[in-house]
């Protein structure tokens, strides 16, 4: 899978802490005001441990909020979705795409003290390959000239990751990837420690993690808290200005409330009874975090299923559907979608808009299918308050063009079984999350026919969008790419799988101590460059 399936629930709380205090506290200056000062201790809270904080071995947030803290990759993101240098200095492509050669920092230590060299990025990527570590990050490396060989014991070292040298790190693909750099800032890509893996062993690393990051582990009292504490040895000059991060784990959303109102924790999400009123008191306006994310949830429809194997009838349902209403049941954290693609997202256009909200229309191209009367179907959907608030939205715009929707509530991975076994499920509620930001993420993932039992759940196929997503693979980032991408998009819309509902936004409130707290719109927000006032 590259990328990350969600439920509604789980979307809508991508940065969120737990939840705010009716009363914010005392005000303060404006995020960024005066120079940084270092010292103090970020206090957070958790309902419950991360799953992992072994790189190798986490595909969820939580994991990747703490990962983001304690190790670094060669390259990363900015603020936003551009590449920059990290553990790497810089990089050189050679004209095939295939080799890639990075020159490691010279000042680069692991939170032991030890200098990071050549060697340790090697043994990282292929403990990553290693089938004991069972890690779903393996699929994004598995173009690496002999990994095949390694992952099958054929061989006892990938021989397209090569130590040249002690700051030079050579990488070569069996064929030209132009999302590889992508790949490579994923927390997967991590450069992890080899003495201290081979030290406790693989399986005992997520309890003794080292890397080269901003923080390191001072101690994990399991369903209680974690604390983490400055890497006296990291990189950049002066990071991170805190002294620590603490996590309390087991907070409630109710008890958060009062932990954050007493003034005992420092970020908060924003509960959906209190969040008109939160937005709207300007004293939580220079408080609140808000950031849209590459992420789409949508409503999709098996174009192998009767009656949804007409076009007609999913062009209908795209116009019968009233997403401003939607967004008001989710207390407007997001922004209506038009297109399958997100903001952010490299080849996003804000002009496609195909389908309006038409009742009128959603019947005349109801009956011009056949449908007159309408029909009945069901309607898929993870069991969670919000994802069925949606549902019954949508069951009430359907009823108003003569479709009887019923609602299945199902648990999230029985959701997902489901979806993947043809003729199962008719219509289901999905939100999908990108791994790095490139329109194939979406389009060729959830489109390509070949995908169709994987993530294709719609079970779409169109050989002339096949033909192009396959033109736009080889292609490097740029103009040319997109519009390849952009072409496969209209066309899918055309004949519209989907029904795209939102593309939900994270919410957060900081207490006005904190300081250059910033949202990212791919992974979760990064700490060392965050503050205290006091």
């Amino acid at each position: 899978m590259s990328a990350r399936l969600r439920g509604l629930a789980a979307l809508l709380c991508l940065a969120a802490a737990c939840a705010v205090p009716l009363d914010p506290p005392p005000a303060g200056p404006p995020d960024g005001g005066g120079p940084p000062r270092r010292g103090g201790v970020l206090r957070l809270g958790a309902a419950d441990d991360p799953h992992t904080l072994d790189p190798a071995r986490g595909y969820d947030t939580a994991s990747w909020s703490f990962e983001l803290m304690l190790f670094d990759t060669l390259v990363a993101y900015d603020a936003g979705t551009n590449l920059v240098p990290a553990l790497a200095t810089s990089w050189e492509q050679s004209p095939d795409g295939r080799h890639y050669t990075f020159r490691l920092r010279p000042d680069a230590r692991f939170s032991t003290g030890r200098l990071l060299v050549a060697a340790d990025v090697k043994f990282s990527l292929e403990r990553l390959l290693k089938p004991t570590i069972h890690s779903q990050g393996a699929e994004f490396f598995s173009g690496l000239e002999g990994a095949a060989d390694f992952t099958a014991g054929r061989a006892r070292e990938v021989r397209g990751i090569v130590a040249a040298a002690p700051d030079r790190v050579e990488l070569t693909l069996r064929e030209p990837d132009p999302l590889f750099l992508h790949k490579l800032a994923m927390p997967f890509a991590s450069v992890v420690d080899p003495e201290t893996v081979v030290r406790v062993g693989d399986d005992a690393f997520a309890q003794h993690p080292v890397g080269t990051g901003p923080f390191r582990l001072a101690e994990w009292v399991y369903g209680q808290r974690l604390r983490l504490e400055r890497n006296p040895y990291y990189f950049r000059a002066g990071l991170p200005y805190l002294d620590g991060v603490e996590v309390t784990v087991g907070v409630s959303d109710q008890l958060a409330w009062f932990k954050y109102q007493r003034g005992e924790l420092d970020l908060a999400g924003i509960p959906s009874a209190e969040f008109a009123r939160v937005v709207a008191d300007p004293r939580y306006r220079p408080l609140l975090l808000r950031r849209t994310t590459l992420t789409t949830q949508y409503l999709g429809m098996n174009c192998a299923l009767p009656p949804f194997e007409a076009v007609e009838v999913r062009r209908a349902l795209n116009r019968a559907i009233d997403k401003q209403r939607l967004l008001a049941l989710i207390d407007g954290r997001g922004v209506v979608a038009e297109a399958i693609l997100p903001p952010d997202m490299p080849g996003y256009d804000p002009t496609l808009a195909p389908y309006a909200f038409d009742s009128g229309r959603a019947r005349a191209e109801l009956a011009a299918a056949g449908h007159a009367d309408g029909f009945a179907t069901t309607l898929w959907a993870t069991r969670d308050d919000t994802t069925l608030r949606i549902a019954q939205s949508i069951q009430q715009d359907l009823r108003a063009v003569g479709i009887a929707l019923a609602i299945k509530p199902v648990d999230f991975p029985a959701l997902l079984e489901a979806v993947r076994r043809p003729g199962m499920v008719p219509l289901f509620l999905m939100g999908w999350e990108a791994d790095f930001p490139d329109p194939s993420n979406f389009l060729a993932v959830l489109f390509h026919s070949r995908n169709r039992e994987t993530n294709n759940n719609t079970f779409f196929a169109d050989p002339a969008v096949d033909r192009l997503l396959d033109e736009a693979e080889p292609l490097p980032a740029g103009p040319e790419r997109w519009q390849r991408y952009h072409e496969a998009e209209v066309r899918i819309l055309a004949q519209a799988p989907w029904v795209p509902l939102f593309h939900p936004a994270s919410f957060a409130v900081r207490h006005p101590r904190v300081r250059n707290y910033r949202l990212h719109p791919l992974r979760p927000a990064r700490l060392e460059a965050v503050w205290v006032a006091w």
